[in-house]
């Protein structure tokens, strides 16, 4: 991804406690922005999954919801959108 030049990772899917948790650890260990879309992953566990999102997720990255990001990826694509509205050190744009 590095050779691609990607230093943004957008998260969503199942298992937040595991799957979606684990891999924003390693996406932020590994250096990328990293943005956890909330109300795009679920867990058989709901005091698990509200765990990671309200204690964990804060750490790693940006939480977003969904339309926030598709309106972003729109902006982007319309070119509105500027570098710092993806910059994780910026004030968020979420």
């Amino acid at each position: 991804m590095r050779q691609r030049g990607v230093t943004q990772v957008v998260l969503a899917g199942i298992a937040t406690s595991a799957g979606v948790e684990s891999t924003a650890r390693s996406a932020y260990d590994l250096g990328y922005n990293v943005t956890l879309v909330v109300d795009a992953m679920t867990d058989r566990d709901a005091d698990a999954h509200r765990h990671s999102v309200e204690k964990i997720f804060p750490r790693l990255g940006e939480r977003a919801t969904t339309d926030e990001v598709l309106t972003l990826l729109k902006e982007a694509l319309l070119g509105r959108a500027t570098p710092s509205q993806w910059d994780p050190c910026a004030a968020p744009p979420f």
